[in-house]
């Protein structure tokens, strides 16, 4: 078997679903290894239209695998007849979640994710190179904590993420994004293609090295207890949560506020941002994307979009205003209230389509899922791991969409194996958006 893989199986109640899951632990004692007879066995017994739904992702089938004991302790969940599953709604993450060779282990190995990455890669056309090469490198030329490196990456990966979700036959019903997080939202909902955001990302690249040095400072207080030390180069910069804000300014501003933070008793520390992101200090940078965005086609969202920038669904006036855009780089990051918007209008299964598991951490918290309403799940392990950890991660995320009843494409879920891929840039990005933009 070539990594990590997912056993997911159906049953008509309570009753007939220990017998199935003694069947298929016969079939491993039995036959240990044999994938294909596996795969067959579990083809049918993966009806739909069954209520009782059990999943478990495995390491490997042989006799010193761990199949068994996951099957043995897979989880089991009932689903509502004729009922609908909980919508999913996907969070893309921002500058701040990423770590070297993020993803990089489905590259060659998730046929949809890989594609989705090509794509997105040939769209920042020779760089395009140079960001791939950075990306799977051990030790890149680059490093991805620098602006040019990981806001490229961040977007290529959250798209080509959700892109994936999709091709397992599951439509989002919400995005929400986090910083430049936003802007992969925007390219899954059909706001903007692909091509012109990696325009847009690249132009950003040659500014940011006339930007104003700085960075985040994150500071476990309410956004209202922090007003006294605002003022001169530092401004809020991200409001993650209740308890969790991020105050953005120059390297002097934050260093001066992190004493005055500490003498009043408050926890801060610098996040591995380089620039004061979502400060009035990038303005310069607001006045470049704006041009670039001028240039640039924008329609209304096809799928809801929870804003970072207003905290509430996308307008369609907003999604085509390019100042709206623009002036991102250089306003707060309203995560916390958005992700309140969207959790107080519905209930959802939340999918963090990013490196890491730093929106997860935060929608944990949340009183919707605290108390059950909604879910979350990340589809990437919470840092780099060891070989197969991302492809165990990613299967997780589709366990739970099996689990809250969704009907999955297998073909897309269940794939093993190298897949074709020449480093190089393919063919031309197809249109993206909703139901316009079905997956291949």
């Amino acid at each position: 078997m070539s990594g990590p893989m997912l056993l997911a199986w159906s049953a008509r109640d309570e009753r007939a679903e220990p017998l199935l899951r003694r069947k298929i632990l016969g079939e491993l004692t039995r036959h240990p290894g044999h994938v294909e007879r596996l795969d067959r066995l579990l083809e049918d017994h993966r009806d739909p239209d069954l209520p009782v739904r059990a999943a478990a992702v495995v390491t490997g089938t042989g006799p010193a695998d761990d199949a068994p004991a996951a099957v043995r302790d897979a989880t089991v969940r009932t689903t509502v007849r004729h009922g609908s599953p909980r919508p999913v709604a996907l969070m893309l993450d921002g500058h701040g979640a990423q770590h070297p060779r993020m993803g990089a282990q489905l590259y060659g190995q998730e046929p949809e994710f890989t594609r989705r990455m090509d794509q997105v890669l040939a769209a920042f056309g020779a760089h395009g190179d140079l960001l791939r090469a950075d990306w799977l490198a051990e030790d890149p030329v680059v490093p991805v904590d620098a602006a040019e490196r990981g806001q490229p990456l961040l977007f290529a990966l959250g798209h080509a993420l959700a892109r994936t979700v999709e091709s397992w036959g599951v439509r989002p019903a919400a995005l929400v994004g986090h910083s430049v997080g936003e802007l992969a939202a925007a390219a899954v909902a059909g706001v903007i293609d692909p091509v012109d955001a990696a325009s847009l990302l690249a132009a950003r690249a040659d500014a940011y090295r006339e930007a104003v040095p700085g960075g985040l400072l994150a500071v476990a207080a309410p956004v209202e207890r922090l007003t006294e030390f605002l003022g001169g180069d530092v401004s809020v910069g991200v409001v993650n949560g209740p308890h969790q804000t991020m105050l953005a300014g120059t390297e002097e501003g934050l260093a001066a506020a992190a004493s005055r933070l500490k003498a009043a008793g408050y926890t801060a520390i610098r996040a591995r941002i380089p620039l004061p992101f979502h400060s009035p200090l990038l303005a310069p940078l607001a006045e470049t994307s704006e041009a670039a965005l001028a240039r640039t086609v924008l329609r209304p969202p096809g799928t809801d979009v929870y804003s970072t920038i207003t905290a509430r669904r996308l307008r369609p006036e907003e999604a085509t205003d390019p100042a709206f855009w623009a002036a991102q780089v250089c306003r707060p990051v309203l995560f916390g209230p958005a992700l309140d918007a969207l959790l107080s209008e519905r209930d959802v299964l939340l999918i963090e389509a990013g490196p890491g598991r730093m929106l997860t951490n935060l929608a944990r918290r949340h009183p919707a899922v605290v108390e059950g309403r909604s879910a979350v799940v990340a589809m990437l392990p919470q840092r780099r791991g060891g070989p197969g950890a991302d492809r165990r991660a990613l299967l997780g995320a589709a366990a739970a969409c099996w689990l809250e009843g969704y009907p999955l494409d297998w073909r897309a879920v269940s794939v093993r194996g190298d897949v074709s891929h020449s480093g190089r840039r393919p063919g031309p990005v197809p249109p993206t958006g909703d139901s316009r933009d079905a997956p291949a």
